[in-house]
Order: C-alpha cells, then structure tokens, then sequence
C-alpha cells in the first residue's frame, strides 16, 4: 500500500513557483506542441533551475559562469524531455523554458543591485526580436527563429543581445518586448 506523502505547507514560495513554472511552460509550449505541460513542468523541475533559485542567498557569479550554468540547466531540461517523453525540443524552446521562469520567480523579485537578477538570460521570442529590430535597426527576428535555435545560434544571439543594453541589466532588454 502506497502511504501518501504529507504535501509542503502551501504559501508564498510555493505559489509563486507553482504560477512562473505555468507560465514558463506555457511560453515554451508556444513554439512547439511537441511536449505537454506536465512533460515540461518535469524538465523544469529537474534541470537545476529551480532548486538554484530556490536558495536562499546566491553567491556573487562571474557572467561566463552563470552562462555555463544556464546552458547546462537547458541542455539538462531537453534530455528530460527527449529520454524520458520522447519529446526533442529546440535549445531556444528549453531556454525560453527555464529563461521565463528564471524571470519571473526571481528576477521580478529581486532588489535592484542583485547581480543574479540583472545576469539571467532574458526570454527570447520573436516579439522581442522584432521590438529589438524596430528599435537599433536590426535583423534579429529574421535571422534567428527562437524556436529552431541550437546552442550555438542562441549562444550567437545572446552575444549580440548584449550589446544592445551595455552596461545596463540583461532584463533591461525586454523593454523593447510589447506582449
């Protein structure tokens, strides 16, 4: 006989994680119907991004390190995805993925000197990319598909992306975001 496990008391923490990791699989599963909600919630689950974020303090991180570690966090979440749902996504879905819950249950929280918040990769996706192209007179939407990028194109992206907030946050970037 299964014993049923008693549930973590359900408060803030756990509402908020609850929401952002809807919403993240929601955003991800807007470029590809090949993973369910439930598949996603398991991938982002078990990639590392949340149990990182879920730590109480961070320790300062170096930009490059933080960038290892988010590519680890997407390539773990597609293996989920692939091994255990026979389920391949894109890199740029399975960033989107941990990037809008990364945003949302720490970026929006966090104070405004937090060197974490202002690191993460933002959520990539062709509203952005169009903003960002109407704006500096780019042609990011057209050159990358958020959906069929691969680690390298992303990698592509995100150096270019940086350029365009300077010395400012990454998160600043969404300001040429209109949803």
């Amino acid at each position: 006989m299964n014993a049923v496990q008693p549930r973590p008391s359900y408060g803030l923490p756990e509402a908020r994680h609850r929401f952002y990791a809807w919403a993240a699989c929601r955003a991800a599963q807007a470029g590809s119907a090949k993973a369910k909600r439930v598949e996603m919630m398991r991938a982002l689950e078990t990639c590392g991004v949340v149990t990182y974020l879920a730590q109480p303090t961070h320790e300062p991180i170096e930009q490059d390190a933080l960038d290892s570690q988010f590519y680890e966090w997407v390539e773990a979440a597609m293996r989920t995805l692939a091994h255990e749902f026979g389920k391949p996504v894109s890199f740029g879905i399975a960033a989107k993925l941990i990037s809008v819950y990364a945003k949302g249950i720490y970026v929006l929280h966090a104070g405004p000197d937090c060197e974490l918040a202002e690191r993460l990769h933002p959520p990539i996706d062709s509203l952005l990319l169009k903003g960002i192209d109407a704006r500096f007179g780019t042609r990011h939407a057209t050159s990358f598909k958020w959906q069929k990028l691969n680690r390298s194109r992303y990698v592509a992206l995100i150096a270019q992306l940086r350029h365009q907030v300077a010395d400012r946050p990454f998160w600043h970037l969404e300001e040429h975001w209109e949803p």
